[in-house]
Protein backbone atom coordinates (compact mmCIF):
# COMPACT_ATOMS: atom_id res chain seq x y z
CA UNK A 1 0.00 0.00 0.00
CA UNK A 2 1.13 3.55 -0.73
CA UNK A 3 2.23 5.70 2.18
CA UNK A 4 1.67 9.42 2.74
CA UNK A 5 -0.34 10.02 -0.41
CA UNK A 6 -2.94 12.36 1.06
CA UNK A 7 -3.00 16.12 1.31
CA UNK A 8 -1.06 17.82 4.06
CA UNK A 9 -2.49 21.22 3.17
CA UNK A 10 -3.64 23.34 6.11
CA UNK A 11 -6.72 24.67 4.30
CA UNK A 12 -8.31 21.25 3.77
CA UNK A 13 -6.72 18.04 5.04
CA UNK A 14 -9.47 15.60 4.04
CA UNK A 15 -7.90 12.37 5.24
CA UNK A 16 -6.86 13.70 8.63
CA UNK A 17 -3.18 13.01 7.90
CA UNK A 18 -3.71 9.34 7.05
CA UNK A 19 -2.23 7.32 4.20
CA UNK A 20 -3.94 4.44 2.41
CA UNK A 21 -1.94 1.99 4.50
CA UNK A 22 -3.30 3.57 7.68
CA UNK A 23 -6.92 2.83 6.76
CA UNK A 24 -8.04 -0.49 8.20
CA UNK A 25 -10.10 -3.01 6.19
CA UNK A 26 -13.08 -2.26 8.44
CA UNK A 27 -12.98 1.35 7.20
CA UNK A 28 -12.71 0.41 3.53
CA UNK A 29 -15.62 -0.72 1.36
CA UNK A 30 -14.15 -1.98 -1.92
CA UNK A 31 -15.91 -2.49 -5.25
CA UNK A 32 -19.24 -1.10 -4.08
CA UNK A 33 -21.82 -1.99 -6.73
CA UNK A 34 -24.88 0.22 -6.98
CA UNK A 35 -28.06 0.80 -8.94
CA UNK A 36 -29.63 4.26 -8.98
CA UNK A 37 -33.01 5.14 -10.43
CA UNK A 38 -33.24 8.17 -12.71
CA UNK A 39 -36.15 10.27 -13.92
CA UNK A 40 -38.58 9.17 -16.60
CA UNK A 41 -37.55 9.99 -20.16
CA UNK A 42 -40.58 12.28 -20.43
CA UNK A 43 -39.17 14.51 -17.65
CA UNK A 44 -36.41 15.67 -19.99
CA UNK A 45 -33.36 15.40 -17.73
CA UNK A 46 -30.15 15.65 -19.77
CA UNK A 47 -26.45 15.43 -18.95
CA UNK A 48 -25.96 19.18 -19.43
CA UNK A 49 -28.32 19.72 -16.47
CA UNK A 50 -25.61 18.21 -14.28
CA UNK A 51 -23.23 20.89 -15.51
CA UNK A 52 -25.76 23.61 -14.72
CA UNK A 53 -26.33 22.33 -11.19
CA UNK A 54 -22.60 21.96 -10.60
CA UNK A 55 -21.66 25.37 -12.02
CA UNK A 56 -24.33 27.15 -9.97
CA UNK A 57 -22.93 25.52 -6.82
CA UNK A 58 -19.24 26.33 -7.36
CA UNK A 59 -17.07 29.37 -6.89
CA UNK A 60 -15.24 30.46 -10.02
CA UNK A 61 -11.95 29.51 -8.37
CA UNK A 62 -12.99 25.87 -7.85
CA UNK A 63 -10.87 23.28 -9.66
CA UNK A 64 -13.95 21.89 -11.41
CA UNK A 65 -15.57 25.19 -12.40
CA UNK A 66 -14.22 25.12 -15.97
CA UNK A 67 -15.36 21.52 -16.37
CA UNK A 68 -18.82 22.41 -15.06
CA UNK A 69 -19.01 25.23 -17.60
CA UNK A 70 -18.07 22.91 -20.47
CA UNK A 71 -20.65 20.34 -19.32
CA UNK A 72 -23.38 22.98 -19.71
CA UNK A 73 -22.86 22.99 -23.49
CA UNK A 74 -25.76 21.83 -25.65
CA UNK A 75 -23.60 19.00 -26.98
CA UNK A 76 -24.28 17.32 -23.63
CA UNK A 77 -28.06 17.46 -24.03
CA UNK A 78 -28.02 13.69 -23.75
CA UNK A 79 -31.10 12.15 -22.08
CA UNK A 80 -30.67 10.59 -18.64
CA UNK A 81 -33.46 8.21 -17.69
CA UNK A 82 -34.23 4.77 -16.37
CA UNK A 83 -31.68 2.98 -14.21
CA UNK A 84 -27.97 3.67 -13.73
CA UNK A 85 -25.61 1.02 -12.39
CA UNK A 86 -21.92 1.10 -11.60
CA UNK A 87 -19.17 0.10 -9.19
CA UNK A 88 -17.18 2.43 -6.93
CA UNK A 89 -13.56 1.30 -6.52
CA UNK A 90 -13.52 2.09 -2.79
CA UNK A 91 -15.40 4.10 -0.20
CA UNK A 92 -13.05 5.07 2.64
CA UNK A 93 -14.19 5.98 6.14
CA UNK A 94 -12.05 8.47 8.02
CA UNK A 95 -12.69 9.40 11.64
CA UNK A 96 -12.16 13.06 12.53
CA UNK A 97 -10.45 14.18 15.73
CA UNK A 98 -13.94 14.58 17.21
CA UNK A 99 -14.74 10.96 16.32
CA UNK A 100 -17.26 11.75 13.57
CA UNK A 101 -17.11 9.48 10.49
CA UNK A 102 -16.45 10.99 7.08
CA UNK A 103 -16.74 9.06 3.82
CA UNK A 104 -14.64 9.56 0.68
CA UNK A 105 -15.56 8.26 -2.76
CA UNK A 106 -12.34 7.06 -4.39
CA UNK A 107 -11.23 5.65 -7.71
CA UNK A 108 -7.95 4.23 -8.98
CA UNK A 109 -6.60 5.22 -12.39
CA UNK A 110 -3.62 3.74 -14.22
CA UNK A 111 -3.49 6.38 -17.00
CA UNK A 112 -0.06 7.28 -18.27
CA UNK A 113 -0.06 11.09 -18.35
CA UNK A 114 3.56 11.87 -19.21
CA UNK A 115 4.53 12.92 -22.74
CA UNK A 116 7.41 14.55 -24.62
CA UNK A 117 6.46 18.00 -23.29
CA UNK A 118 7.15 17.26 -19.61
CA UNK A 119 10.64 17.46 -18.12
CA UNK A 120 10.14 14.57 -15.72
CA UNK A 121 7.51 11.87 -15.28
CA UNK A 122 6.33 13.33 -11.97
CA UNK A 123 5.58 16.72 -13.58
CA UNK A 124 2.76 15.02 -15.48
CA UNK A 125 1.10 14.11 -12.18
CA UNK A 126 1.21 17.56 -10.59
CA UNK A 127 -2.18 18.56 -9.13
CA UNK A 128 -2.81 21.13 -11.89
CA UNK A 129 -2.18 18.46 -14.53
CA UNK A 130 -4.56 16.07 -12.80
CA UNK A 131 -7.35 18.64 -13.12
CA UNK A 132 -6.81 18.61 -16.89
CA UNK A 133 -6.68 14.81 -17.02
CA UNK A 134 -9.87 14.54 -14.97
CA UNK A 135 -11.72 16.87 -17.34
CA UNK A 136 -10.36 15.23 -20.49
CA UNK A 137 -11.68 11.81 -19.47
CA UNK A 138 -14.89 13.15 -17.87
CA UNK A 139 -13.92 11.66 -14.53
CA UNK A 140 -15.65 14.51 -12.64
CA UNK A 141 -18.95 13.37 -14.15
CA UNK A 142 -18.22 9.84 -12.97
CA UNK A 143 -17.42 11.16 -9.49
CA UNK A 144 -20.67 13.12 -9.34
CA UNK A 145 -22.69 10.03 -10.24
CA UNK A 146 -20.83 7.96 -7.64
CA UNK A 147 -21.28 10.61 -4.95
CA UNK A 148 -25.00 10.91 -5.63
CA UNK A 149 -25.42 7.15 -5.42
CA UNK A 150 -23.66 7.23 -2.03
CA UNK A 151 -25.88 10.10 -0.91
CA UNK A 152 -29.02 8.18 -1.75
CA UNK A 153 -27.79 5.02 -0.05
CA UNK A 154 -27.00 6.90 3.16
CA UNK A 155 -30.26 8.83 3.06
CA UNK A 156 -32.09 5.51 2.85
CA UNK A 157 -30.05 3.37 5.26
CA UNK A 158 -28.61 5.91 7.73
CA UNK A 159 -30.74 9.07 7.56
CA UNK A 160 -29.66 10.13 11.05
CA UNK A 161 -26.07 10.72 9.87
CA UNK A 162 -26.83 13.59 7.51
CA UNK A 163 -25.53 12.28 4.18
CA UNK A 164 -24.51 15.62 2.73
CA UNK A 165 -22.09 16.21 5.60
CA UNK A 166 -20.85 12.64 5.92
CA UNK A 167 -19.77 12.44 2.26
CA UNK A 168 -16.73 14.61 2.74
CA UNK A 169 -15.02 14.41 -0.62
CA UNK A 170 -13.70 12.65 -3.71
CA UNK A 171 -10.21 11.29 -4.36
CA UNK A 172 -8.86 9.88 -7.63
CA UNK A 173 -5.58 8.00 -7.30
CA UNK A 174 -3.39 8.15 -10.42
CA UNK A 175 -1.18 5.30 -9.30
CA UNK A 176 1.66 5.91 -11.78
CA UNK A 177 2.28 9.24 -10.07
CA UNK A 178 2.14 7.97 -6.49
CA UNK A 179 5.64 7.40 -5.12
CA UNK A 180 4.92 7.01 -1.42
CA UNK A 181 6.46 9.13 1.32
CA UNK A 182 8.65 10.93 -1.23
CA UNK A 183 5.69 12.34 -3.17
CA UNK A 184 6.27 16.04 -3.89
CA UNK A 185 3.69 18.66 -2.91
CA UNK A 186 2.59 21.71 -4.83
CA UNK A 187 2.52 25.25 -3.40
CA UNK A 188 -0.81 24.56 -1.68
CA UNK A 189 0.38 21.35 -0.04
CA UNK A 190 -1.47 19.02 -2.39
CA UNK A 191 0.36 15.77 -3.28
CA UNK A 192 1.25 14.73 -6.80
CA UNK A 193 -0.68 11.78 -8.18
CA UNK A 194 -3.86 12.34 -6.16
CA UNK A 195 -6.79 14.48 -7.27
CA UNK A 196 -8.84 15.61 -4.28
CA UNK A 197 -12.08 17.57 -4.31
CA UNK A 198 -14.67 18.59 -1.76
CA UNK A 199 -18.26 19.06 -2.91
CA UNK A 200 -19.99 22.29 -1.80
CA UNK A 201 -22.68 21.95 0.83
CA UNK A 202 -25.98 20.82 -0.64
CA UNK A 203 -24.64 19.60 -3.98
CA UNK A 204 -25.41 15.91 -3.44
CA UNK A 205 -29.01 16.69 -2.56
CA UNK A 206 -29.38 18.93 -5.62
CA UNK A 207 -28.02 16.23 -7.90
CA UNK A 208 -30.26 13.60 -6.33
CA UNK A 209 -33.27 15.86 -6.92
CA UNK A 210 -32.13 16.44 -10.50
CA UNK A 211 -31.96 12.72 -11.19
CA UNK A 212 -35.48 12.46 -9.80
CA UNK A 213 -36.68 14.98 -12.39
CA UNK A 214 -36.19 18.37 -10.72
CA UNK A 215 -34.40 20.20 -13.54
CA UNK A 216 -32.60 23.54 -12.99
Amino acid sequence: MQKAVFSRATSWAPFNGKSLADISPSDRLSELDFEMSLAKLSQGVVASDIGKVLKSSLHASDALYAYADSLCDSSFDIPLAGLLNGSIDAVLRIHTDEGSPRLFVTDYKTNRLDNDEVISLMDAYAPRELVRAMAHHHYPLQALLYGTAMYRMLRWRRPELGADEVIAGVAYFFVRGMVGAGSPLDAEGMPYGVFQWKAPVGLWEKLSNLFAGDRP
